[in-house]
């Protein structure tokens, strides 16, 4: 995040996670219909996948995308850029099993740890709660799900009820 913000500016709450992937990482994010998982990252096409049946609901965009995107950005950059010379990558299939919070797979966890950072930087989240203590708000605010929000939150200490 810190990085695109020097290359591109501005001050960017929703980040935009679609811009860091394609403008920032060379990464070109798709949808597909023919995914039975959320997401998917193919590194040797440089490529994002995403579940088309996940994109919207009754004509409302679904949030999850932009968590998806940034949970396989986390894969990208953890485990494609951070791997050790000479390893092949590997796709990476996103699937909600993998990025729920109770994830028992590292590199899941991982990625979902990665995204949740990028998504929600813990300064701008406590400055959101601080001006308005509210879940949804939050969420609104950082273009997230109410679940991410909460799960989030929870982590800081903000609010006292685990997500289910």
């Amino acid at each position: 995040r810190a990085r695109y913000l020097r290359a591109f500016g501005g001050d960017e709450i929703p980040v935009p996670v679609e811009s860091i992937a394609e403008d920032l990482l060379g990464l070109r994010i798709e949808l597909s219909h023919e995914l039975d998982c959320s997401g998917v990252l193919l590194p040797a096409e440089r490529r994002i996948l995403l579940n088309a049946a996940e994109a919207e609901h009754g004509g409302e965009p679904i949030q999850r995308h932009r968590f998806t995107i940034a949970h396989e950005l986390g894969h990208w950059v953890c485990h494609v850029l951070g791997a050790p010379a000479g390893a092949e990558p590997k796709p990476s299939f996103c699937r909600a099993a993998d990025i729920s919070q109770d994830a028992d797979r590292k590199l899941e966890r991982e990625a979902n740890v990665f995204g949740a950072e990028l998504l929600m930087p813990e300064e701008a989240v406590r400055e959101a709660w601080a001006s308005n203590a509210d879940v949804e708000a939050v969420a609104e605010r950082f273009a997230v799900s109410r679940l991410s929000a909460q799960w989030r939150l929870y982590g800081f200490g903000l609010v006292k009820e685990r997500p289910a």
